[in-house]
């Protein structure tokens, strides 16, 4: 799929529209929709004109695919500090880049979109550090620090956890830190 078939705002077709109701109709099946809710984002998928309107009805739903809408966000700058926190959504890919500066991705109080979710990570100078809520486990074994140390204080669990965070690149000159 190319970068402009999986626009947000790209408009939708009858098949990609009766497609979102089905999904909801086995969310209603499941019972993680009431009637009335069931009802609500049935007549809003009908009447979608864009896939981020489709998006928005099923990204509180497991397992959902979010209408082949492009999951990713990505922190780009060339100097000062990258930051998210506090209740954001966070994606199943999350891309960040800066030649100098921190990157700091707080995520004890966001919405995850996807069971599993990978960090790209391109820096020059700088830390990177991720808080993760409890229960949710990391996978270090892509990540680097060239001049600096990769630092997981999260704790070790045999199983993956929910979400389970995938970390891969990392700086040139810093240090890349996990933690609770």
């Amino acid at each position: 799929m190319d970068d402009q078939s999986a626009a947000p705002d790209l408009r939708v077709s009858h098949a990609e529209r009766e497609h979102v109701v089905e999904l909801l109709s086995g969310h209603f099946r499941e019972g993680r929709l009431t009637v009335d809710e069931y009802a609500e984002r049935s007549d809003t998928a009908s009447a979608a004109r864009t896939r981020r309107d489709l998006n928005m009805l099923l990204v509180d739903l497991p397992g959902a695919e979010l209408a082949q809408a492009r999951d990713v966000v990505e922190l780009t700058n060339i100097a000062g500090d990258l930051r998210r926190h506090g209740q954001w959504t966070v994606p199943a890919r999350i891309v960040v880049r800066s030649r100098f500066g921190n990157a700091h991705l707080d995520c004890r109080a966001a919405r995850f979109t996807a069971p599993t979710v990978t960090i790209d990570v391109e820096l020059g100078v700088g830390n990177l550090d991720i808080r993760l809520p409890k229960g949710a486990s990391v996978e270090l074994e892509g990540a680097h620090a060239k001049l600096g140390t990769v630092i997981d204080r999260t704790e070790k669990q045999f199983e993956r956890g929910d979400p389970h965070v995938v970390v891969r690149g990392g700086t040139a000159i810093g240090n890349v830190r996990v933690r609770y």
